[in-house]
């Protein structure tokens, strides 16, 4: 049942493009853990239907979809591209999400 840490991160960087995986700690900060859940299957190329009632998958996807919409509507200039020199490396995660993650107020030992 344990897993070396190092591979498990060394497989998520090799199967998740940094943009969607900024999608799913963005949602996880922001409390959506279902979504984050939602994004996480889909992201892996599973159907979240298979797993997730129909209703809960369809509320999910409308919250979310009109969150996107207000933000998005809000900061327009969030939708024009970066300049290439502003994107990160498929190979790299991104270390401003990583810094949100460690920046927790506990820390909680699981598993030993």
């Amino acid at each position: 049942m344990n897993h070396d840490i190092s591979d498990i991160s060394s497989k998520l960087k090799n199967s998740i493009p940094p943009e969607q995986f900024d999608q799913v700690v963005e949602a996880i900060l922001s409390g959506k853990y279902s979504w984050a859940c939602v994004l996480m299957l889909r992201f892996a190329g599973y159907n979240p239907l298979h797993y997730i009632p129909y209703r809960t998958y369809n509320r999910l996807l409308k919250e979310n979809s009109l969150m996107n919409r207000s933000n998005n509507q809000q900061n327009p200039t969030l939708n024009i591209a970066k300049p290439s020199s502003e994107k990160r490396s498929d190979t790299n995660v991104s270390p401003t999400n990583l810094s949100k993650i460690k920046e927790f107020p506990y820390l909680e030992v699981v598993g030993k």
